[in-house]
């Protein structure tokens, strides 16, 4: 009988981290979303989802009445324009605070 030889094991760790950011008349909450691996240097490190909420007096908003409220004040897809931006400011924030680095 043949010997059975362990070749790989690959570990990875489902990550959520939230953060807040107060814009004065609301706030956002984003919940940043990655997959880590460990790997030689350290970790390897990828975001797959950033899911963003809205807070207006302490009180979620509904996310597609809140954009709704939002093109009507400033314009059709300028909504989108925002959401992108937060989205790519929490994302660099992430990786600034996150203990996944690679080394």
């Amino acid at each position: 009988m043949s010997k059975i030889i362990k070749v790989q094991e690959i570990v990875d760790y489902s990550v959520s981290t939230t953060f807040t950011k107060d814009l004065g008349l609301f706030q956002v909450r984003a919940t940043v979303w990655s997959c880590v691996s460990e790997c030689e240097n350290g970790y390897d490190n990828e975001i797959t989802e950033t899911e963003l909420m809205f807070v207006l007096d302490g009180k979620v908003c509904k996310y597609l009445g809140f954009k709704e409220l939002y093109e009507k004040l400033y314009g059709v897809n300028k909504f989108n324009e925002f959401r992108d931006d937060l989205i790519a400011e929490f994302q660099e924030e992430y990786f600034k605070q996150t203990t996944y680095k690679t080394k």
